[in-house]
């Protein structure tokens, strides 16, 4: 017999509850906004809770997105349903999907239904109406700019009423906002964004220092960086406008007084001078050598006198030192200018960059039979080292690229050269056949029986719904609705089962422990005060191997296997039955003391 439960219906304000969904925005006020939900049958505990509907949008002709977090308890339901209330939109008007989307061509208010079926045996309806408007018209002004350490006050259009939700990442919801950060805002109302966003950049404070003055040989090339966040460049040689606004300016001979002059939106007007020449004699070739990629914390020398091929008689680095190299234990950009026979310099750049903590972490796997697995152990241009035990097909042994194909079981390493950089790491593959799990399914149990959900087969890895057991076995003790998902290096699978607890009118009565050579040739078997049918007693070792199985109540295991005695100590047990008076399945599980 089926059981009905009365139908249960929660009334809760639509617009309260999508302001705690994200990343959905906050419906229309301006109507009451009411959610109810009726739920028909019996429901696992952990579908339980308060369910509604959240929308993207409500402006008209917009694509909005549809939700419920009646999903979040329900992963897998059986069947779902969802009616828009929009006839007009003929056949798009319902949906099978959990997270559907819908457009309205008018504006108005549109009845929602969502229809959810768990197992089914449970029916979730749940009603709401939403308002669709037309985008409010509305004009931000122009962009706003500043400077670092300003803000300014963003005011939406007047709506008496109505809920406001800007578009910053605390989604506020006042008719004005506080801009502190850079980034184009905007502000929705009763759900619906307006047909006008605005830009607020700012910019750092401007730093403008184009150095100290320098007379370089002739023939050497030099560029003048100006370069600020926002900036709007004009260059001045010796007084006269340069036809150029880029913020790096290339100097030529025979050089002169060079004035740059950069102005910062919502900062101001900010200008630096130095004075560039040239004479001989011509610049000798120079060079600190190429950009280079180091190692973590690992030190670099920077020479710009190698092996003593140039007449230098001062240094002026860029770390301020004057010395003919620096030791470099950071990235970032170095120059030096040095000076020749006294009389002219030359200068180079080096970009020095350091390799991040990223390291070769591979990790034993399984992967389906027949299949090929790829391993990537790129770091850029280096030289790959790899090999493989057994070793695989000729063309996958010292393949000297990063990518390396696994087509059989084994062990596999790594060796990884890049610059300076050695990289080493080693794993195991194993081969899985396809996917093959088994899970008791739902199950009647006595109140304070003890209960362990097992999945049996080949999976590798097991995440039940608590998201902290990772196991083969889940210890039941409460009723509910019990989920795993196993997987191998094949496939998944998902296994469920809804386990109740009942008072059971039939309890059988089970020894703790037993002596088969005492008086009266005593057997392990149970003791029944009921009408059973469908009766199994298993006994296992602690091995978990099968010692004893009997389908007889009246047969009981006399502490022997396949004729041997069996040594002192626990045991496991369980029983199946079925109650013939109530129909109920039954099942229990323990252990026993063997003494001899």
């Amino acid at each position: 017999m089926i059981r009905i439960r009365p139908i249960i219906t929660l009334f809760f304000t639509f617009a309260a509850i999508l302001a705690s969904i994200a990343p959905f925005r906050q419906v229309s006020a301006h109507v009451p906004q009411t959610a109810h939900r009726s739920r028909i049958g019996q429901t696992p505990p952990s579908a339980r809770g308060i369910d509604t509907i959240s929308v993207s949008s409500t402006c008209v002709n917009s694509v909005i997105s549809f939700y419920s977090p009646v999903f979040d308890s329900l992963p897998f339901p059986t069947s779902v349903y969802w009616n828009f209330g929009d006839p007009a939109s003929g056949i798009y008007n319902t949906a099978a999907t959990r997270q559907p989307r819908h457009s309205f061509a008018a504006t108005g208010a549109y009845p929602i239904l969502l229809r959810v079926i768990n197992n089914g045996t449970d029916t979730i309806l749940i009603h709401d109406t939403i308002r669709i408007v037309s985008p409010m018209a509305y004009n931000f002004g122009p962009d706003i700019f500043l400077c670092q350490g300003q803000d300014t006050l963003l005011t939406a259009p007047a709506a008496p009423g109505a809920t406001f939700a800007w578009n910053d990442p605390d989604t506020t919801r006042t008719d004005t906002l506080r801009v502190t950060k850079s980034g184009l805002y905007t502000v929705s109302i009763d759900g619906c964004q307006v047909a006008d966003s605005i830009g607020v950049y700012i910019s750092e404070t401007p730093k403008i220092d184009l150095g100290k003055d320098h007379i370089l040989c002739d023939g050497e090339n030099l560029e003048l960086n100006a370069a600020t966040q926002n900036g709007q460049y004009a260059w001045f040689l010796n007084g006269a406008v340069l036809p150029f606004q880029q913020a790096q300016l290339p100097v030529q001979s025979p050089g002169g007084t060079y004035v740059a002059v950069v102005t910062v939106p919502g900062c101001g007007v900010y200008k630096d001078t130095v004075s560039i020449t040239f004479t001989q004699p011509n610049a000798p070739s120079f060079s600190l050598g190429p950009d280079t990629l180091l190692c973590p914390k690992q030190a670099y020398v920077l020479d710009a006198n190698p092996n003593g091929n140039h007449a230098g008689t001062a240094y002026d680095w860029s770390t301020g030192a004057t010395g003919s190299s620096i030791t470099v234990t950071s990235p970032g950009l170095y120059w030096v200018f040095a000076t020749i026979g006294g009389q002219c310099q030359v200068v180079d750049t080096v970009q020095v960059n350091y390799r991040g903590d990223k390291q070769l972490d591979f990790h034993d796997t399984a992967i389906c039979q027949g299949s090929t697995l790829s391993l990537d152990a790129d770091f850029g241009v280096g030289t790959y080292n790899w090999s493989a035990i057994p070793p695989q097909r000729d063309d996958q042994n010292q393949t000297g690229q990063s990518t390396y194909f696994v087509y059989r079981p084994g062990t596999y390493s790594i060796t990884a050269t890049v610059g300076q950089c050695v990289y080493k790491d080693t794993l195991t593959v194993s081969f899985n056949d396809s996917l093959k799990v088994s899970m008791a399914g739902d199950t009647n149990l006595c109140n304070g029986e003890d209960y362990w959900l097992r999945v049996n087969g080949n999976a590798n890895t097991y995440a039940w719904q608590d998201s902290l057991t990772t196991g083969d076995t889940y210890h039941v003790t409460v009723p509910g609705f019990y989920r795993v998902v196993a997987q191998n290096g094949c496939n998944k699978d998902t296994l469920s089962a809804i386990v109740n607890f009942t008072a059971c009118s039939c309890n059988l009565l089970l020894p703790n422990a037993f002596t088969p050579e005492g008086a009266g040739n005593n057997h392990f078997r149970a003791l029944h005060a009921c009408r059973m049918s469908e009766y199994q007693l298993l006994i296992y070792d602690r091995y978990g191997e099968l010692v004893f199985e009997t389908k007889d109540p009246e047969t009981g295991w006399d502490g022997n296997f396949r004729g041997a005695r069996m040594p002192a100590g626990p045991y496991i047990w369980s029983v199946h039955y079925i109650n013939t008076d109530t129909k109920q399945k039954v099942f229990r599980r323990g252990t026993v003391l063997l003494l001899r």
